[in-house]
């Protein structure tokens, strides 16, 4: 694991300048408290200071082990006592050995050092807990951004999973009706059974070739929708009409793709088959404040038996906006006298 000082300038430059202030605090303990000449106090300071602040790098990866490691407490709290004891022996004698090639002889000073040997070992005990304490800080930090990091990829693999479920619930779905339309019609009309097959053709090429998340502008999903409703033209006649009202700047739109053709064979489903009168799928369009609205109205006959069905196309379409835009009142459904009505509300942001 790379040590957290080190991965960029920013990061070492405040463990320097930390160390610094320290340092400058322990020159001015010893000299207003201990009346220590300032000369003697810069080197005392500057040299114990700066062999802390090196031995203290050395602390993360005792640290980053331990995290690695997963060991008990009592474990981590007797490699800590140990790692303690070593590193407050080696400093002491370390710092020493190293004044005493620089101060010379100084009785105020040789006093201080005869009595100085606990208050070394407190003010070490508190910059090694300091440390310690400030590299487990980062330590549960990182640990917080890789699991965030983790859980973004999988809610991510769910997400396409889930939508990959639904768009494979969707095609099946139509393509099962459309093929026993088209086995309807080979027997009592041909031609149209075969203008049928090539408009399915197309429709399922343009199905097949969109990604369950992908996001395809609303021109595109008005032709494909026109496909389908085309398909179930050939066999429903003049019974089935559809108009389309889109505002221009509505056509450029994006939505999720595949999203509309559900909805559409939902009506012709629900609207058409048991119908004796012409029914109109009206299709409207606006574009509000960053929204897309559309409206899919269809009227229908209050006494002809509706089919039955699992209601799994509008469900497919509510989990799908759930789960691109994060809101659960993008899909709204309303029925008044003989008109069926479903709005979508498409963000754009």
């Amino acid at each position: 694991m790379n040590h957290p000082f080190f991965k960029s300038i920013q990061h070492f430059i405040l463990y320097a300048g930390a160390w610094i202030m320290v340092t400058a605090i322990h020159v001015a303990v010893l000299s207003f408290f201990y009346n220590i000449l300032i000369t003697f106090s810069i080197i005392d300071g500057l040299i114990f200071n700066i062999l802390f602040a090196l031995f203290g790098l050395s602390l993360w990866y005792i640290v980053a082990y331990s995290r690695y490691n997963k060991s008990p407490m009592l474990n981590g709290i007797i490699t800590h006592v140990t790692s303690a004891t070593l590193l407050l022996l080696i400093w002491i004698s370390l710092g020493d050995f190293i004044l005493s090639l620089f101060t010379g002889n100084n009785l105020q000073y040789d006093k201080f050092l005869s009595t100085a040997i606990p208050w070394r070992v407190i003010s070490g005990i508190f910059y090694y807990s300091i440390l310690i304490l400030i590299y487990y800080i980062i330590n549960y930090y990182n640990d917080l951004q890789e699991r965030s990091l983790n859980e973004a990829r999988l809610n991510e693999i769910i997400r396409t999973t889930e939508l990959d479920l639904l768009k494979s619930q969707i095609n099946p779905h139509f393509l099962f009706n459309s093929l026993n339309s088209i086995s309807s019609l080979t027997i009592t009309n041909p031609i149209k059974a075969q203008e049928m097959i090539i408009k399915l053709s197309d429709f399922l090429r343009y199905s097949i070739s969109q990604d369950s998340g992908s996001f395809v502008s609303l021109k595109k999903e008005i032709e494909n929708a026109k496909r389908y409703l085309e398909i179930e033209q050939i066999r429903f006649g003049n019974k089935l009409q559809h108009k389309f009202n889109i505002s221009d700047n509505c056509l450029e739109k994006l939505v999720p793709a595949m999203i509309l053709q559900p909805l559409y064979e939902n009506a012709v489903k629900h609207g058409v088959y048991e119908s004796t009168e012409e029914i109109i799928i009206n299709t409207n369009c606006v574009s509000e404040k960053g929204v897309l609205k559309i409206k899919i109205i269809n009227n229908f006959e209050p006494e002809a038996k509706s089919r039955e069905g699992t209601g799994m196309g509008i469900k497919n379409i509510s989990e799908r906006l759930k789960l691109m835009f994060q809101q659960n009142n993008l899909l709204k459904i309303y029925k008044e006298n003989n008109t069926f009505t479903v709005e979508l509300q498409i963000p754009q942001n």
